[in-house]
């Protein structure tokens, strides 16, 4: 570390400091200007630094707002059958809902092969704005056959854990997932609700729900990238 550059010095520092709680989590580091004068270094030095503080998932740049210290990433272990909400609540975040809506569809093609309904059937579309420590962190859309969740509607803005909503309500269990998981790049306009930047990561997560072989649901979730990992265990090895 002696001989290390002067912005990897800076950043170990800052880290000690974050793990120390002198900087706590959902609090700010101090200005760019500020961090020149407490380390004596050049506004490239602080910046360099902040950066592998960003890569490591520790703090996140706000636009007009600073450098925030984020808590570590929620990890989601899929070989257990867990949401991305209870995922959040295990990490200690307290996780809300905002701007739900439920609405009742018709099942279009893809959606009924998935379900393994008729075509044209009536199904519950649930959209809402999971927020985690007042944070955005996760836009999601779930889709379950209406004559399973009769007068759900009803329950617009009443549960933030949907599958624990669907068991305690509905008598729906889960004791099955399948998810295809991927990447993209924030619009616009997911940018503008999750509060991110354009082209920032998502995590993109889309998941049939099972229960005894039958399907459930239908989760199609996008999570901002740098709040969130997955850990999956494999056994076994194929060729």
């Amino acid at each position: 570390m002696k001989n290390a550059p002067a912005y990897v010095k800076v950043y170990s520092r800052l880290k000690n400091e974050i793990n120390k709680g002198t900087y706590p989590v959902g609090g700010f580091l101090p200005k760019e200007c500020e961090l020149e004068k407490i380390y004596q270094v050049s506004r490239t030095t602080v910046r360099n630094a902040v950066k592998m503080l960003v890569q490591e998932g520790l703090v996140e740049v706000r636009q007009g707002s600073g450098t925030r210290v984020l808590n570590h990433k929620a990890i989601q272990n899929y070989n257990k059958v867990t949401s991305v909400t209870e995922s959040l609540m295990k990490k200690g975040y307290r996780v809300t809902t905002s701007d739900m809506m439920i609405d009742i569809i018709l099942a279009d093609k893809q959606l009924a092969d998935e379900l393994e309904i008729p075509e044209g059937t009536s199904v519950a579309r649930i959209q809402r704005l999971q927020l985690a420590d007042e944070e955005p962190v996760t836009l999601m859309e779930n889709y379950i056959e209406y004559a399973k969740v009769p007068g759900i509607e009803a329950y617009e803005n009443q549960f933030v854990a949907l599958y624990q909503f669907l068991e305690e309500k509905f008598g729906l269990q889960i004791d099955e997932t399948r998810d295809r998981i991927s990447a993209k790049s924030a619009t616009f306009m997911e940018a503008q609700v999750l509060k991110t930047e354009p082209k920032d990561a998502l995590l993109v997560v889309h998941r049939v729900t099972y229960w005894q072989n039958r399907p459930v649901s239908i989760d199609h979730v996008r999570i901002i990238g740098s709040k969130y990992e997955v850990e999956i265990s494999g056994k076994g090895r194929s060729k």
